[in-house]
């Protein structure tokens, strides 16, 4: 086996650390080859002539099972004198070592999971990636590992990276030595917890509620940069910040954000949480079209500060990364925490009440997909095996239920208490070093609430009740009705999509064509100009389809201006005709009720933050 001690040796002479008491690890970035890179372990002390090292088959909040051993190669164990042990790999995830008492030392090589020839390619935000001289992102339970019934020891990682690079992280717990950075935690789970990104910094810091915020980008061709996307990031924390109280529950966040250039391998883009961190893997794209995107996604991840990080149960507290045990409250996982990324927008005044009702119409659609007569809490148990392919409702389905409870707390409470007041009293109740029992969540909840909230828990979210949403919206003056059909003005019923090279949207597909998209005379591959002598900006196109839709009525002239390819050569032509009035069925309409009574209104305007 190749080996890199000499530099660990003098790095382990200048920490004075002992050895026997605490993992340390060392891996060198410049030392690189053919995209595999080598781990080594000096151990802690083994009290078992046998023993178990492991590297987790699933990590917490990815929910897919991803065998992150099958990357370790040439696995070798010695003792103090630098002789090799046996042992025997158990499985993809374990390797047993024999006369464990007298092992000092584990070394093995790792592949990166971004371009690995697997079947199953790991979601890249859960996985690793080493280009030598570029970008090295160490998630690190893709690099380290765990001996059996060792996971509370204390861990230290020392990374020898390229003099300029730089190592983005939400650790606090840094020490750097020249250009080795060591990275300690008090035990594995925070280790998984706190993904690194080594690459030339393009970082920014800023300060939200008492927190430092650090925004790290790896953009390979320069095209957004940690200045431009933290526009957006810093305004949906500061709402976000009131919406929690005006301040935030944690010293250090980073928002570690790889744009990716081409195509994904996974065929995937998003985010992966942490306590005190969150990784995204979203496309190459100038910040102003990242925008709405990054948005969206940054306020999901970072309300996850309040669940699981400091409301949580057993099943993730502890968890199990080689056999693992789900919980059964994914509804608060990833339901409550996506329920409030829509909901703050509106409550801080991003959103307009109306357009948050669309929110809400695209939470009932996407729900719609999945079976509705599942008990949630059914689902979340067997959400690995048997209803794998029901995971997706909890950011549906899921949010519904965080709306369905909120509206009934503050119908109890005359508006005072929501659901976000609700979380705050559980996360003082328990609080990151606390683990809540699965089985009796709903019944403190109840305690903290009233046994109107057990009830709803026992119908909709144990049950298979279908949510009563119909009757929870009215109590806020607001309508719910199935399988409308409306008459509206449309751009023709065609499939847009976007032109990255000419930043137009174009019709991909005619399929849906309406009259009135055949009157204009479209072709597929027309890329749209403007509409009406309104110049398309992507930016800005749903407001600008908006005001089409409203300021437009049947009979009107409309004009569209595309750019058409004609014997190779794009030029522009305008197509004409006049509006016409098209039927359109909605599986779901959600709108404010005009007969309101004030009572209804003074509760809406409690559960959408609108002031008096």
């Amino acid at each position: 086996m190749r080996n890199t001690l000499c530099g660990l040796l003098i790095l382990a002479g200048l920490t004075g650390y002992s050895q026997n008491d605490k993992y340390q690890f060392y891996l060198d970035l410049n030392k690189i080859s053919s995209d595999l890179i080598e781990v080594t372990l000096t151990v802690p002390e083994i009290k078992e002539d046998k023993i178990i090292y492991n590297i987790p088959k699933i990590v917490p909040g990815t929910y897919h099972i991803y065998d992150f051993g099958q990357y370790l190669m040439e696995f070798e164990a010695f003792d103090k004198d630098g002789r090799s042990l046996s042992g025997n790999q158990l499985d993809k995830n374990r390797w047993e070592i024999d006369n464990a008492k007298t092992l000092a030392k584990i070394s093995y090589w790792v592949e990166d999971t971004w371009d690995a020839d697997v079947d199953d390619l790991v979601f890249e935000p859960g996985g690793t990636n080493i280009e030598q001289g570029e970008n090295i992102v160490l998630n690190n339970h893709g690099f380290f590992g765990y001996f059996d019934g060792m996971k509370h020891l204390t861990y230290e990682v020392n990374v020898t990276r390229p003099d300029d690079f730089y190592g983005t992280t939400g650790l606090t717990t840094i020490k750097t030595i020249g250009n080795i950075d060591q990275f300690t935690t008090a035990n594995y789970m925070d280790l998984v917890d706190a993904p690194i990104m080594y690459n030339v910094p393009d970082t920014l810091t800023f300060d939200v509620g008492g927190a430092e915020i650090l925004i790290s980008v790896y953009s390979k061709n320069k095209i957004a940069s940690a200045e431009e996307l933290s526009k957006d990031i810093k305004e949906i924390l500061e709402l976000q910040k009131d919406y929690l109280g005006g301040t935030l529950p944690v010293e250090k966040y980073a928002f570690i954000i790889y744009l990716y250039a081409g195509q994904s391998g996974s065929g995937g883009s998003g985010a992966l949480e942490h306590s005190y961190s969150s990784f995204y893997y979203l496309p190459e794209m100038p910040a102003e079209q990242l925008s709405g995107f990054i948005v969206r996604v940054a306020a999901h991840e970072f309300f996850h500060i309040v669940t699981p990080l400091n409301i949580h149960s057993k099943e993730i507290g502890d968890f199990d990364f080689i056999n693992p045990k789900m919980s059964k409250h994914l509804w608060m996982y990833e339901g409550v925490t996506e329920y409030f990324a829509g909901h703050v927008q509106v409550y801080g005044g991003m959103q307009t009440p109306k357009e948050y009702l669309g929110v809400i119409e695209e939470k009932l659609a996407g729900a719609n997909r999945f079976k509705d007569d599942l008990p949630f809490t059914e689902m979340s148990l067997g959400c690995l095996d048997e209803h794998e392919n029901q995971y997706g409702n909890v950011y549906q389905k899921g949010a519904l239920i965080g709306l369905c409870l909120d509206i009934l707390l503050r119908d109890q409470s005359n508006g005072k208490v929501g659901i976000k007041d609700m979380m705050a009293m559980l996360s003082k109740e328990y609080g990151k070093d606390i683990s809540f029992d699965d089985e009796k969540l709903f019944d403190k909840i109840a305690e903290l609430s009233s046994p109107e909230i057990r009830s709803f828990f026992t119908k909709y979210v144990e049950g298979e009740n279908e949510l009563p949403l119909e009757d929870l919206l009215s109590r806020v003056g607001v309508t719910y009705k199935k399988d409308v059909t409306l008459k509206e003005i449309s751009l023709g019923g065609v499939l847009l999509s976007f032109n990255p090279e000419t930043q137009r949207l174009f019709i991909a597909d005619m399929g849906n064509i309406n009259e009135f998209g055949k009157s204009l005379g479209y072709k597929t591959n027309d890329e749209l100009i403007s509409v009406n002598g309104v110049e398309i900006n992507i930016d800005k196109v749903q407001e600008q389809m908006d005001d089409y839709k409203k300021n437009t009525k049947q009979g009107d002239k409309v004009e569209v201006v595309v750019a058409r390819k004609v014997k190779g050569k794009m030029k522009t032509k305008k197509l004409k005709a006049k509006a016409i009035l098209v039927e359109k069925t909605k599986k779901y309409l959600i709108e404010f009720n005009d007969d309101a009574t004030q009572e209804q209104l003074q509760l809406r305007d409690a559960w959408l933050g609108q002031k008096q």
